[in-house]
């Protein structure tokens, strides 16, 4: 029998506040300077969290080291 394995991407969240987070998912290198990165920024208003990527775009092209200069829709 053949063995199945679910891979699951590389992850890091960086707790900003307790209001603010950014969580990053790679399918490649983990460098934190390689432009493969999905980048979901979370933060708290009131008692409703707001969740966006970086111009609304969800695709794996974003550098984790640049995730505060990127615009959260």
């Amino acid at each position: 029998m053949e063995n199945e394995y679910n891979f699951e991407p590389s992850m890091m969240i960086d707790e900003v506040s307790t209001e603010e987070y950014y969580i990053g998912t790679t399918n490649n290198s983990k460098r934190e300077s390689a432009s493969n990165w999905k980048i979901k920024k979370a933060w708290k208003i009131g008692t409703l969290w707001h969740f966006g990527f970086p111009n609304g775009d969800q695709a794996y092209k974003y550098v984790w080291n640049d995730r505060f200069d990127y615009h959260y829709d």
